[in-house]
């Protein structure tokens, strides 16, 4: 997978996806948090897995990550990547102001915002391609950047050696969030999708 391979008309319907299961996730954020949210998907970038660390974000840099896999008629890994500041006003968000912020809390709200954003991309996916899509469980790492992304790649050893990087922001009470969501699927898993819907 590399930028060059695909046309603008392709990115853009990634972006639409991306921005339509956006949608759909703060409308169930709303929903479950009772509070109006929105998210939009401003950029999408499709870099080598070594230019993310010189145009992205350093290998030492210490993040607050969950990871979920894509499985079904497409396979691909998801990595949801916050600053620990912008994880730490995502949680707000998600908990009762009431409710004391515990660690094990905090894991499980990041985590269930995560299987929204991620649920919510595969089921626009779904739908325009009718194809069989269902994410994993959850995991939540804290640890330096490039470690947690190396081991993605060593778990797997099968993945695309490049990454689409899909920039996610919040709008909550007038305040933006920024965050990143990486997929980096399975070769030719993104080829396949856009021969099905004829782009």
């Amino acid at each position: 997978m590399n930028k060059g391979e695909f046309t603008p008309l392709q990115i853009d319907l990634i972006k639409e996806l991306a921005n339509i299961g956006g949608g759909n996730a703060a409308t169930s954020l709303s929903q479950l948090i009772n509070k109006p949210t929105s998210m939009t998907v401003p950029t999408i970038e499709i870099l080598n897995y070594n230019e993310v660390y010189k145009e992205i974000m350093a290998e030492e840099t210490i993040v607050d990550a969950v990871l979920m896999k894509m499985l079904g008629d497409a396979e691909g890994l998801f990595l949801f990547v916050n600053s620990e500041e912008s994880s730490q006003h995502l949680v707000e968000m998600m908990v009762d102001e009431n409710i004391e912020l515990t660690e094990q809390i905090y894991i499980s709200a990041i985590k269930e915002l995560v299987n929204i954003i991620v649920s919510s991309f595969l089921n626009a996916v779904s739908k325009m391609v009718d194809v069989s899509l269902i994410s994993s469980v959850p995991v939540h790492v804290k640890d330096m950047f490039g470690a947690i992304l190396s081991s993605v790649y060593i778990e797997t050893g099968q993945y695309d050696e490049n990454i689409m990087i899909i920039k996610n922001e919040f709008l909550y009470l007038g305040e933006k969030i920024e965050s990143s969501l990486y997929f980096v699927p399975k070769p030719g898993v993104l080829k396949s999708l856009f021969q099905i819907i004829g782009v």
